[in-house]
C-alpha cells in the first residue's frame, strides 16, 4: 500500500472520531439571562469535561430538538438549597447565597417558610447570572449531570 494513502486513511480516521466525540464546540449565547458575563449573539468555545464544579458556566441539554440552555452552576451534588414561601407577595424566593448569616437572617424573617433541600448525587443547580431575568433552576428544578454537555471554556466573540 502507498504511506499517503495510509497516512489519508489515518488522519480522515481521526477527523471523524474528533467529529464524532466532539470534544469542542462553539455555542452561540441566545437570550440575556447571562447578562452581563456573556451576551446575547456572543460564541463561546465549549468543552467536554468529566467533572463540573460551582461556578462553572456549562451547557446544558433544554429539548428534544437539540435545544440548549447557557447557566451558571451554584450548588453541586450533596450541597444544600434554601427557598422561602412569601404568603404576603405570593412567590417563591431563593437563597443563592448560602452563608450561615443569610439563612439565620431568612429564618428570623420567614421561620417555617424557609424550606431546605439536599441535592442528589448527579443533580446540580444552575441559575443565569442575569438573576432578575433568567429562567433557571428556580423554576424548573434542578437539573440531572447526563444533561449538562460542556463547559464554557473560552469567550471568543464579543
Amino acid at each position: 500500500m502507498d504511506k499517503k494513502f495510509i497516512v489519508s486513511c489515518l488522519i480522515s480516521l481521526l477527523l471523524c472520531f474528533c467529529f464524532y466525540i466532539q470534544p469542542f464546540k462553539l455555542v452561540v449565547i441566545v437570550g440575556q439571562s447571562m447578562m452581563p458575563t456573556l451576551r446575547n449573539g456572543q460564541v463561546v468555545l465549549a468543552k467536554r469535561e468529566s467533572k463540573y464544579n460551582k461556578g462553572d458556566i456549562v451547557v446544558i441539554k433544554d429539548n428534544p430538538e437539540d435545544g440548549i440552555i447557557v447557566k451558571r452552576i451554584l450548588f453541586t451534588p450533596g450541597d444544600y438549597y434554601y427557598h422561602i414561601i412569601d404568603s404576603d407577595n405570593f412567590e417563591m424566593i431563593y437563597l443563592l447565597d448560602n452563608s450561615f448569616r443569610k439563612i439565620l437572617e431568612a429564618k428570623s424573617k420567614y421561620g417555617n417558610a424557609v424550606l431546605e433541600y439536599k441535592l442528589g448525587k448527579d443533580d446540580y443547580f444552575v441559575v443565569g447570572d442575569n438573576y432578575n431575568n433568567s429562567d433557571d433552576s428556580r423554576r424548573f428544578g434542578p437539573i440531572k449531570r447526563e444533561n449538562i454537555i460542556y463547559k464554557v471554556v473560552k469567550w471568543i466573540l464579543n
